[in-house]
């Protein structure tokens, strides 16, 4: 039946005339995406979606204790314990906001991030408002660092930061960092007020560098202001006979220099707040309108109810009888998605030969950095995980298509285009010195044996379903927001778009599919011929590359292991592929191994067992009746099930793998209802309660199924 409804779909869109420019509306597309909040892995940041080029981040820390410089906030870290970070709103385009709230270091800052359309990407400005909640105030810092090839240059008056620069990639540019008018100063002791060489409080101060590394502002801040407190703390106690005070005002207080040095790729502009607070940070592309500081917060104010309005038509959870609260608890969960995107280009370092398994000679060569390439995606964790994970994405996905399918789209494509030309993607995107910077050594080689889940495709054939001939006409309004003069796309090019895209994926995707067939299959059963597969990077407690790290598998490993969660992926592959290509009317060339038919029957013949009327995985074992001196060897294995109730055993039906009167849903469906297996009031638990391994510290996913790991029905 769905195969019927897609063959309809695809005559209403084959009898429209597809005559628009497909790279005209990439390019468009690419420039309205072109600059973003695209670094999650910094409290807050930015950067355009082109390598080597201009990144720029926010840095604080509290002037109460003199070690606070050591704990200055950069990069989203578990350890700097902030009370609260996150976007509340977000909406991937153009609008951000979020609160961080840092009471270790006294200080909250509220970031609202808006962009305005125009040529090169636009341009874009940034509203930091807070307040300090200690003593002596608070360091803010906000710095543009130029990676590649470009020029750039800064002059400090009483009122503002001025930056002017150029590169290849964004043109000719202009950066203005304003401090609010009313913004105050730590107050100035009494006692310094004579010493010579203490300048008195100012609004804002900065300095330029030449560095090797923009990603490690950080740090390069750190050693500036550190040499300038103990130079600035030698001068006041030798003035004032050892008796000081050393205020952090004073000490760490960054003098201009630097600004106009023509090898300067960093530039931090400075403000020393106490109370309430603000600063604007405008980039503009020179030759676009200028953005004025008196209009961010209009701009702001109608993107923040466009939001709430969108969102509401999107979701509908108001009409729905949701509370205030929990509309705005849903609300922050899509905008810490969408805040957690980022641009990321580097080299990823791989094996030269697949990872020895089971007691195979280990590998002599040494792993390689691969030619850099670039990955649009989301990420799962900002401060822990703050890079692309590909099993991770597709659950992101899921909800992003909704809210925006062309955003979504442009991270599927640019996932794919991280294929190498045997169809493999690496699970993890470790990409450049920055990404290894937060990955411990022994897990940054990437295997190109390795695979892991498919799951770009819930969010391909999620938008495929959508696309019934009766929504046709608007689609543009529940798909994308993608401006122009005379406002969104019309549906025929957003049909055009989305079908041209398709055909594009699929081909891809059959690569992929193939990779699946050739490197993860396993070998027959004992009285068998048919192969199944199994997940390479097995270890005697953990799966990684199945996506469910360390759920109850075989023990010990083998190579003779057969994976029924691997076999229903597989599966998966082939019948989203299937639709695609009724969808858009190409025959895909399936060898008799690849055949949907053959891999549903495997999944009831290798691993339904009959006996606990489960879904389980297969092992080989000796048999215990084997005698050594009177049996004969070739009979001396035997194929037996492993099975633990949980997700594992869930997957056939999970991925709707199995018919409406399939006779095996029932007793999957009773196991997933028994409270004494897997129902609980708050969501199904990962692991049956039954389970030898239930609640053991060594199930990462503890007891109840988390949202984001489950796989769509």
């Amino acid at each position: 039946m769905q195969l019927l409804k897609l063959k309809v779909v695809l005559a209403a869109i084959s009898a429209t005339a597809f005559s628009v420019d497909m790279g005209e509306i990439q390019s468009k597309l690419d420039s309205e995406l072109l600059w973003g909040t695209y670094r999650p892995n910094l409290y807050f940041g930015t950067r355009p979606r082109v390598p080597n080029s201009l990144l720029s981040g926010l840095i604080w820390f509290g002037l109460d204790d003199q070690r606070n410089w050591q704990k200055t906030r950069h990069s989203c870290e578990l350890g700097d314990n902030l009370s609260e970070y996150g976007y509340s709103r977000h909406n991937g385009r153009d609008f951000g906001e979020q609160k961080m709230v840092d009471t270790d270091q006294g200080v909250e800052i509220t970031s609202t991030f808006i962009k305005i359309p125009g040529s090169g990407g636009g341009s874009w400005a940034v509203r930091f408002t807070g307040a300090t909640q200690n003593v002596q105030g608070a360091s803010l810092a906000y710095y543009f660092g130029l990676e590649g090839n470009g020029t750039m240059s800064m002059t400090i008056t009483k009122r503002m930061a001025r930056i002017t620069g150029q590169t290849p990639d964004l043109g000719r540019f202009r950066i203005r960092i304003v401090p609010a008018k009313n913004n105050t100063s730590p107050p100035l002791h009494p006692a310094l007020e004579s010493v010579v060489g203490v300048p008195a409080p100012v609004k804002i101060s900065g300095v330029g560098m030449s560095v090797p590394h923009i990603w490690k502002a950080k740090d390069q801040f750190q050693d500036k202001i550190f040499k300038q407190a103990r130079m600035q703390a030698g001068n006041i106690l030798q003035q004032t006979g050892g008796q000081g005070p050393l205020t952090g005002s004073v000490l760490f207080r960054l003098e201009n220099e630097g600004l106009k040095d023509p090898d300067s790729n960093l530039f931090f502009a400075q403000m020393m707040v106490h109370g309430d607070f603000a600063f604007d940070v405008i980039y503009e592309r020179i030759g676009d309108d200028a953005i004025k500081s008196r209009d961010i917060a209009a701009i702001a104010s109608n993107r923040r109810k466009d939001f709430d309005r969108r969102f509401e038509d999107v979701f509908g959870l108001q009409a729905k009888g949701f509370s205030n609260d929990q509309v705005e608890m849903a609300q922050k969960a899509i905008s810490s998605l969408i805040g957690g995107i980022g641009y990321f280009h580097g080299s990823s370092l791989v094996s030269n030969g697949p990872k020895p398994e089971y007691g195979e000679a280990e590998l002599t060569s040494e792993p390689e950095l691969t030619k850099p390439y670039s990955l649009f995606a989301g990420v799962p964790s900002r401060p822990f995980f703050p890079r692309g994970f590909l099993w991770d994405e597709g659950f992101h996905l899921l909800l992003l298509s909704r809210w925006d399918v062309d955003l979504s789209m442009d991270i599927i494509r640019s996932w794919y285009g991280a294929m190498d030309n045997n169809g493999w993607i690496a699970r993890e995107q470790i990409l450049g010195e920055e990404a290894r910077s937060k990955v411990p050594v022994e897990f940054q080689v990437q295997y190109p044996n390795f695979a892991n889940p498919p799951t770009l495709l819930f969010a391909v054939k999620a938008l495929v379903e959508r696309l019934e001939p009766s929504s046709m006409m608007g689609m543009a309004d529940q798909l994308a927001q993608v401006y122009s003069e005379q406002g969104q796309r019309d549906a025929e090019t957003e049909q055009t778009l989305i079908r041209e895209y398709l055909l594009d994926l699929l081909l891809k995707s059959q690569r992929q599919l193939e990779f699946f067939t050739s490197t993860q299959t396993g070998e027959p059963l004992p009285g068998s011929t048919h192969r199944g597969y199994r997940w390479r990077g097995r270890t005697p407690d953990h799966t990684l590359t199945s996506g469910i790290d360390d759920y109850p598998r075989a023990r010990p490993p083998s190579v003779r292991e057969l994976h029924v969660d691997l076999l229903a992926w597989v599966t998966y592959m082939l019948t989203v592929h299937a639709e695609l290509s009724a969808y858009i009317g190409k025959e895909l060339n399936q060898t008799k191994d690849q055949t949907l038919e053959e891999h549903l029957q495997l999944l009831d013949e290798l691993h339904w067992n009959q006996e606990k009327n489960m879904y389980c995985d297969r092992t080989v074992r000796i048999r215990d009746d084997f005698d050594e001196l009177e049996d004969d060897e070739s009979e001396a294995e035997e194929a037996v099930y492993v099975c633990h109730k949980g997700y594992i055993s869930l997957f056939p039906m999970l991925l709707g793998l199995l018919p409406p009167d399939s006779e095996k849903l029932g007793y999957i469906l009773d196991m997933i209802e028994d409270p004494d297996e897997l129902w609980t009031e708050y969501g199904i638990r990962s692991l049956s309660k039954s389970d030898e391994f239930y609640a053991q510290d060594r199930i990462e996913n503890k007891l109840i199924a988390s949202t984001a790991n489950c796989a769509p029905t």
